[in-house]
């Protein structure tokens, strides 16, 4: 019978002596009292969008004032670019010199680490002991980098090139654009 009251003794000590502290602001960043910290940031690719119907909308979450992770989605509208639909996440890692976006967080020089699952236009298909065989789709990882500047009012602007090996198809993607967005 003591066995039970001390078992739960035990356990009551233990998980208040492994709790943890949580932190009331996400990033270490000098940041204006009173306001929070924006965090989320929502683009479009304008080049793709506008030359190739085919807009590519991002979300990004800054994780850090130097680490963000995000994901892309394109499709396409009228057979102009050459993948139909793409869906990529990525990590980014933002680093750079002194000029005055680089004082904002999430800004600056970035290098990005991506991976890729997408499907690529049909336009020829292979032909293998003569049954046509269709590229359906495509996954594969990839690098990238670019250059995200932050205005005042929190308007993001962003040149980033890049691409990746699909390893489904033996093949490679290309990751670029010329972004625009807003930080919220």
């Amino acid at each position: 019978m003591k066995r039970v009251p001390i078992l739960i003794i035990t356990l009551l000590i233990s998980i208040s002596a492994f709790s943890q502290y949580r932190s009331e602001r996400p990033l270490k960043l000098n940041l204006v009292k009173g306001q929070p910290a924006k965090l989320n940031e929502l683009k479009l690719n304008l080049p793709t969008t506008i030359f190739a119907l085919y807009p590519e909308i991002s979300y990004e979450r800054l994780l850090d004032s130097d680490i963000s992770i995000g994901a892309s989605v394109g499709f396409n509208l009228a057979d102009e670019y050459m993948m139909d639909f793409a869906f990529t996440p990525y990590f980014r890692w933002f680093f750079g010199g002194k000029s005055r976006s680089l004082e904002r967080y999430g800004a600056g020089f970035f290098i990005e680490v991506n991976g890729s699952i997408f499907s690529p236009v049909n336009d020829t298909n292979t032909e293998i002991n003569g049954d046509v065989v269709e590229k359906d789709l495509g996954a594969g990882l990839g690098l990238g980098l670019g250059w995200k500047y932050v205005t005042r009012n929190d308007w993001v602007g962003e040149i980033f090139f890049g691409g990746g090996r699909d390893f489904a198809n033996d093949d490679a993607y290309p990751r670029m654009g010329i972004s625009i967005g807003k930080r919220f």
